[in-house]
């Protein structure tokens, strides 16, 4: 992603369309909310929106009250995500696949993961292993994915990505996950259940993740030292 569009998702315009993406639609006051906005301030948010074909609405029967008005992307807006180099990495990904099989594709993935991990490491370096799964979702929202993390009633850490770069290459070339589950493996030591894939047919990718043991007793042990 350019830097003009990391800084559209940082403005109040692109957060709402972040927001959009992720929950396949709300109301005004919903997105008011999530934001600490203001219902009319929202709402002539997507006005201006709408007006850019980014944004469109539907009704929607919320229970036994009467309709209600949710704020929706439109393909215009799904484009403003990194699509652009998807349709030639899904060429590249084919040929390779043509001429050395899938485990090349699988290797390559694992070495982009490799380099990626090293890039990302000082960046989750001193932090707890919650600490690292959210700034890997930082990470993650900084090459244009929408990713967030939730943190389930048994304790368990779930991170989930509701779009993805590569769209049109996992679902034939599933090797391409890959990179995730290398960076994952290299700064979240653990286990990791892909329980959602969007290579499966998914709308989401899920990810449980689970502490490595011995990694969360050093890690107390550190704290009370």
């Amino acid at each position: 992603m350019e830097p003009s569009e990391r800084s559209f998702f940082q403005g109040t315009r692109g957060k709402i369309i972040e927001s959009l993406g992720r929950t396949g639609g709300a109301t005004a006051r919903e997105i008011a909310t999530e934001l600490g906005l203001t219902p009319n301030a929202v709402r002539q948010q997507f006005s201006t929106l709408a007006g850019e074909g980014l944004v469109a609405t539907r009704s929607a029967r919320r229970g036994p009250t009467k309709p209600t008005l949710l704020y929706h992307l439109t393909q215009k807006a799904e484009r403003l995500f990194p699509q652009r180099t998807d349709q030639l990495l899904h060429l590249v990904l084919n040929q390779i696949a043509d001429e050395e099989g899938g485990d090349r594709i699988d290797d390559i993935f694992r070495r982009i993961g490799k380099r990626s991990a090293e890039k990302f490491r000082p960046r989750l370096e001193g932090k707890d292993y919650a600490g690292k799964i959210h700034e890997l979702a930082a990470i993650l929202r900084e090459q244009g994915v929408i990713a967030d993390v939730e943190q389930l009633d048994d304790g368990k850490l779930v991170l989930r990505e509701h779009n993805c770069p590569f769209a049109a290459s996992v679902r034939r070339h599933p090797e391409v996950c890959t990179l995730i589950h290398t960076v994952m493996d290299e700064l979240l030591p653990g286990t990791q259940n892909h329980t959602t894939s969007f290579a499966k047919g998914d709308n989401v990718c899920t990810f449980e993740l689970t502490e490595d043991a011995s990694t969360a007793a050093e890690a107390i042990e550190m704290g009370r030292s």
